[in-house]
């Protein structure tokens, strides 16, 4: 990273954060523009006529980018495809959701509608109708939400470069460990052989969402009955870009490439494999089980099986998204504000922990005080 301008924050009924980012379009000279986040596509889609008029812009259309941030249009058109969806429901609020409650099939997950959007939660678990109303009538969640059955099995994604309809490359790689460990974002992967349904479930999703660029569709395989759901499409690049690439899958330089009207030289095979490592997450997901795990350690010693690293995970040969030798600042610095912010938190449940037990000890040595006699 050569240079960090802030510029305004974007607001779709506010004109400074385009007028900001034309104005350093055009001072510094930029030819390209890529959206690296949910948020950043949003942004750039609201303005794209005016910034395709100053640079090159590394996504779709806006019809197609609404299509992939809003949730409810990626599932209807991957039914229409053929593509094997979770089952759905929709709730805003506690009235809504009593309304579909009863369709959801439980364990369930909820999700915000629209990727970028600002809401309480990314992801939550819910075990019963109960734990979901609650957590409704306590507007702990935010609105609104995509309700989901939960859908077992492995976390794997098919990464394209879509060009006029046809992926002029393709990468799968499965995740192995997920941050938060109940499942997220990959802190361990592997690169795979291309799946050949999987494939074509995804390209024929973006060719009917009419995607140009790159993207990462994901699905949950469970493996030992091929059962296939999609879990959503990533219209931007991923968390694990770095893994295609060290495996020999360059897709920012292929893209940058086809916006120049070059044509890329894609090689015909990847590194299958090849492991890798996100150090800061891999550490948050360890002490997230840690935790979870530590309070029925004692009647289930099995539950600290997952705690122990195994070879793979921490091997020289599993590759690292940000460690190289030429330049170890960026991932030293990552790992310690990881461990930082995981002890800062821990203190600070500890402290709240301790005052609830004097507070509870102050009560009951008051109850015995005031009874009479």
């Amino acid at each position: 990273m050569r240079d960090f301008i802030r510029l305004p924050p974007f607001s779709a009924s506010s004109s400074d954060f385009a007028a900001a980012l034309a104005k350093l379009i055009a001072d510094r000279g930029y030819d390209t523009l890529i959206p690296a986040t949910d948020t950043a596509l949003a942004a750039v889609s609201q303005h794209d006529a005016r910034l395709r008029a100053l640079l090159r812009l590394a996504c779709p259309q806006p019809q197609a980018v609404q299509r992939v941030l809003d949730k409810s249009l990626t599932l209807r058109i991957a039914r229409q495809c053929g593509v094997p969806v979770p089952k759905s429901q929709w709730a805003s609020n506690l009235a809504e959701l009593r309304e579909v409650v009863g369709q959801l099939e439980f364990p369930i997950v909820a999700k915000p509608c629209r990727k970028g959007s600002k809401t309480a939660i990314k992801v939550e678990y819910f075990k019963s109708p109960a734990d979901l109303e609650k957590a409704f009538e306590s507007d702990l969640l935010g609105s609104p939400l995509l309700l989901q059955e939960y859908c077992p099995g492995d976390g794997v994604g098919v990464e394209m470069l879509v060009h006029n309809g046809e992926a002029i490359t393709t990468f799968q790689h499965r995740r192995l460990r997920e941050f938060p460990h109940t499942g997220g974002a990959a802190v361990i992967a592997i690169a795979e052989p291309l799946d050949p349904e999987l494939k074509r479930h995804a390209l024929e999703l973006l060719r009917a969402i009419q995607w140009e660029g790159v993207a990462m569709v994901e699905f949950r395989v469970h493996r030992p009955d091929r059962r296939i759901a999609l879990m959503e499409v990533n219209g931007r690049y991923w968390g694990t870009l770095s893994l295609p690439v060290k495996a020999g899958i360059d897709f920012p330089f292929y893209q940058w490439q086809l916006l120049h009207e070059e044509t890329p030289a894609v090689p015909g095979s990847y590194a299958v494999g090849m492991r890798w490592r996100w150090s800061a997450g891999y550490i948050g997901s360890w002490h997230g089980q840690l935790v979870s795990s530590a309070r029925h350690a004692i009647k289930q010693p099995s539950l600290l099986k997952p705690l122990i690293p195994t070879f793979g995970e921490l091997s020289p040969a599993t590759r690292d998204a940000l460690w190289q030798l030429s330049d170890p600042i960026p991932a030293i610095a990552e790992a310690a504000r990881s461990i930082a912010g995981l002890i800062a938190a821990d203190s600070h449940a500890l402290v709240k922990r301790v005052r609830r037990l004097w507070h509870k000890n102050s009560k009951s040595k008051l109850t015995l005080l005031s009874r009479p006699g």
